[in-house]
């Protein structure tokens, strides 16, 4: 037989009479509370049949002296103190006394313990709503470019993270309308002089369950937040023909390519991302790849850089807004913007890939746009043959630090 066992024991405030009850029902099957510790409790067998329990709120305004003078009265009565955790005392009934219950008054027991608990308790299911909001508006207002709902899909632990964070926030803000509910079915009574409502076992153990599942999901949605995303490369210095990216040297024949400037390369099985920086004749030659998993996604992502040249609002490596045109260069479909000095943009969908590449060049010239075709092939072709290889594309390097079994 045995002798002890543990059991989860993480009810909510509310529920103080819930778990009285719980007890006592242990007690009748003869288990008797030997300690509890962050919602765990340890019982061991018992043959007392007089074993009773009373649950009562930690006070919020009695400490000190005058909380030890009270629990001496309690002692006196025939109760004491078994456990304490965060939120609640838990009295056991002493051997051979028949001891009354502690709070015979409930309009006194709910202006004492139970008013200020059962508010701070409300509000403290808002902190998480109050601190994501919070902090997606100051996203919102300080991000350098514009941010978009669908780079979610760049880190599968940052997808993961939003599920997470969605059930979290659907607990707090149904716990925080139940006791709204609870806290005036409270009030009712004690105006009309009935004793304080005592939740079901059954719905006790509910949120006792939802409220372990929901610290459980926040203690994940941490480790998701920091999680490195595999194969992400942020660095000043890469080597030339891995990525699907066009560079200075790309547009330049190879005569001004230095092997360096900025490369961000990041992504999951869903949406891949790389951009790249050069400079050829001080003029920035950008490039914004991205790689979907579906047709409906790389149609988000075009709509959405479309946009963003468009904006006045957003970041741009020209000066000023652009309106790219539609135009015909052989692929699925494509936007071109011709500016001053020879400068053109040009964006681009070509399967399930979404790309815009700008640079002083020429994008309606074939021999760029072939140049333009193989260097975007890349990822899906990461090492090339030497005669498709355009001209100005050098020998790819055979493995880069973070990239290996990076590519599809």
């Amino acid at each position: 037989m045995k002798h002890s066992k543990l059991r989860l024991f993480r009810y909510l405030a509310p529920d103080a009479k819930a778990m009285e009850a719980e007890l006592d029902r242990m007690a009748r099957l003869g288990w008797a509370l030997r300690w509890l510790h962050c919602g765990l409790a340890c019982f061991r067998r018992t043959q007392r049949r007089d074993l009773s329990y009373c649950v009562e709120l930690c006070p919020a305004n009695r400490a000190g002296e005058e909380d030890a003078g009270y629990l001496r009265l309690c002692a006196d009565a025939g109760w004491e103190l078994r456990a304490q955790s965060a939120g609640f005392r838990v009295f056991a009934s002493s051997p051979g006394a028949c001891p009354a219950p502690l709070q015979t008054d409930p309009a006194l027991d709910f202006e004492v313990n139970w008013k200020t608990v059962l508010r701070q308790a409300q509000w403290n299911f808002l902190h998480l709503p109050f601190v994501l909001a919070f902090n997606l508006l100051l996203g919102l207002f300080t991000a350098a470019r514009s941010i978009h709902w669908w780079g979610i899909f760049l880190s599968l632990p940052h997808l993961l993270l939003l599920p997470c964070l969605l059930l979290v926030l659907l607990w707090d803000t149904a716990s925080f309308l139940w006791l709204g509910a609870f806290r005036k079915r409270c009030r009712g009574a004690v105006g009309s002089g009935a004793p304080l409502p005592v939740p079901s076992r059954r719905a006790a153990r509910g949120r006792m369950l939802c409220s372990t599942l929901a610290s459980l999901l926040l203690l994940l949605s941490l480790l998701l937040t920091f999680w490195p995303s595999p194969g992400r490369i942020n660095d000043l210095v890469y080597p030339a023909d891995l990525y699907p990216v066009v560079r200075s040297g790309d547009l330049s024949g190879g005569a001004e390519d230095t092997g360096s400037g900025y490369l961000l390369w990041e992504g999951s099985p869903l949406l891949r991302h790389a951009q790249s920086l050069t400079f050829l004749a001080h003029t920035p030659v950008r490039t914004d790849y991205y790689l979907c998993r579906w047709d409906w996604l790389a149609d988000v992502v075009r709509d959405s850089l479309l946009a963003e040249e468009q904006s006045e609002n957003a970041l741009h490596f020209h000066a000023t807004p652009i309106h790219p045109e539609p135009i015909e260069l052989g692929f699925d479909r494509s936007w071109l913007y011709i500016g001053p000095d020879g400068w053109q943009s040009l964006l681009l969908v070509e399967g399930d890939v979404v790309a815009s590449v700008e640079g002083p060049t020429d994008f309606t010239d074939p021999a760029v746009l072939d140049m333009v075709r193989a260097r975007l092939a890349l990822e899906k072709s990461p090492d090339p043959a030497p005669e498709a290889r355009p001209v100005g594309m050098s020998a790819p390097v055979k493995q880069a630090q973070g990239v290996e079994g990076f590519h599809a």
